[in-house]
């Protein structure tokens, strides 16, 4: 059997194995987004979620959902840790969950090496562009020439005062009192 053909046939066994385990992880998701089947008829209702506090957190069973309510309108001027708005630490399966505060998910997002060669990546694509180019030359020109312009003036001054003290002082103005 030639060599390409048994690649050929390695890739659709892969393929198909790919979609196999596409299908399995698509079932899967839609399994939990539906909740866990009842062990127990459904003619007993379940128990109301209630809020958590610290003194209920305690008293909460392992397992067992809980529901995270907000306030309608979240104070603005104090910290997102701090907001009455603000998720509040749960129990889920007998460990206390905490969630992240937003800064914390920006630091996390941010500190990946996939995002930050992105951000490095769209700003040079954003100084290699053509206006951008252009914009900084203008500004490199604009400052060379104000700093030849400050150092000719600097000069000019310098020629003044070196030639007005080498000039002897006219016998007219001896008058004003200036020696």
């Amino acid at each position: 059997m030639p060599s390409d053909v048994v690649v050929l046939v390695a890739t659709a066994v892969l393929a198909v194995v790919t979609v196999v385990a596409a299908v399995v992880a698509v079932l899967a998701a839609r399994r939990v987004a539906r909740g866990p089947v009842p062990a127990v008829p459904a003619a007993s209702p379940a128990p109301p979620l209630e809020p958590v506090h610290e003194d209920v957190a305690a008293s909460v069973v392992p397992g067992e959902l809980v529901r995270v309510e907000r306030t309608r309108a979240p104070r603005t001027d104090l910290p997102v840790s701090e907001r009455s708005g603000a998720l509040a630490p749960r129990v889920v399966e007998g460990r206390v969950v905490v969630p992240p505060t937003q800064d914390q998910v920006v630091a996390a997002t941010l500190s990946r090496p996939q995002v930050r060669l992105a951000v490095v990546a769209e700003g040079l694509a954003h100084a290699l562009r053509p206006e951008s180019r252009d914009r900084i030359s203008a500004l490199v020109r604009r400052e060379y020439r104000g700093r030849r312009r400050e150092r000719l003036r600097a000069g000019r001054r310098a020629a003044r005062a070196a030639h007005a003290s080498a000039l002897p002082t006219a016998p007219a103005d001896q008058w004003l009192g200036e020696r």
